[in-house]
């Protein structure tokens, strides 16, 4: 097996460096602090199915040069204080280009690191409820001047065809930041959800043909809640988030049109809460949905990633339509 093909669990081989993990009986967890934070596994001990997204490229150190598009490509990285490039903050924000301090913490893996300047510190403790996956956050203006940023988390799946894409029953519509070929629209159209056009079913998983690479918002959102089904394996990864601090869900749909150069394509559904319905933090300014942090203030959010059957995940899902 290439470097480029290796699964998250040769992380520690191909890499060299060092991951955490987290194991309950019913799902195993790597990350690594070293790149970004980044959680490079998340596999179900049931079926033995790995839910994220291996790597494109081999993993290596994050360089504070060139965009995303020349790091592996794979598993969930953290976006902060943006996500699109702007004249202060680099593609994907700054966070998965630092290496993060890990802090002593007994059943969780609690690192930290720095954005703007160190103006702000983000927080993140991850830990092991049965089938769950909770990852508690936290971002502190440390600074004496207000700080503007937003929050997208960036976890790439694993897909195969007709896996379903479930969103929160209050989601009838999305609105475009990006899709190839302009396929589904311009940028900033509102489109139905899930079918936009005669014959597309956006919440079906097709082919990795080479022809859909989609970036949508959702939001903002009463209900905090998406899920992943994959029916071959009668299992599905459920998302839940708090829409008090996170209001949108971006949602990245890519069928292998992604990136553009190379051979390795991505072939994944991403499900990204987000504090602003823009990947762009000077877009999110200009609407009036960035943070802003005044000095000492703190925000706090919590995303869940759940495994479970597909009668599970459907319950779920009924669950949250009746509240």
């Amino acid at each position: 097996m290439s470097k480029a093909t290796a699964t998250a669990q040769e992380f520690r081989k191909t890499s060299g460096m060092p991951a955490r993990i987290l194991e309950s009986a019913l799902i195993r967890v790597e990350v690594a602090p070293a790149l970004g934070g980044k959680l490079v596994s998340l596999r179900s001990k049931r079926t033995g199915a790995e839910w994220l997204l291996p790597p494109l490229k081999p993993y290596e150190e994050a360089s504070s040069e060139g965009g995303f598009e020349g790091w592996d490509g794979g598993g969930f990285d953290e976006c902060l204080p943006t996500v699109a490039a702007t004249e202060t903050a680099p593609d994907h924000g700054e966070v998965w280009r630092n290496a993060w301090q890990e802090e002593p913490s007994e059943n969780s893996v609690l690192l930290r690191t720095t954005a703007l300047d160190g103006a702000v510190v983000l927080e993140r403790r991850a830990h092991l409820d049965g089938s769950t996956l909770v990852l508690d956050y936290s971002v502190d203006n440390g600074s004496h001047a207000p700080q503007s940023l937003l929050y997208c988390a960036h976890p790439l799946f694993q897909v195969e065809q007709s896996d379903r894409i479930l969103l929160s029953p209050d989601v009838r519509s999305v609105t475009i930041e990006g899709s190839a070929a302009y396929r589904l629209g311009q940028r900033g159209d509102q489109i139905p959800w899930p079918n936009p056009k005669t014959g597309i079913d956006l919440s079906v998983v097709g082919p990795p043909d080479g022809m859909q690479a989609d970036k949508l918002f959702a939001g903002p959102l009463a209900s905090g809640w998406c899920a992943l089904l994959r029916p071959s394996l009668d299992e599905g990864i459920e998302l839940t988030f708090t829409t008090d601090t996170l209001p949108y869900l971006g949602l990245w749909i890519c069928r292998a049109a992604w990136p553009e150069s190379g051979a390795a394509k991505q072939y994944t559904v991403a499900f990204e809460p987000a504090s602003a319905p823009s990947d762009s933090l000077a877009d999110a300014q200009r609407q009036g949905t960035a943070w802003t942090l005044a000095p000492g203030e703190r925000r706090t959010w919590t995303l869940r990633f759940r495994l479970g059957t597909r009668r599970e995940i459907e319950g779920w899902r009924n669950l949250e339509e009746a509240r």
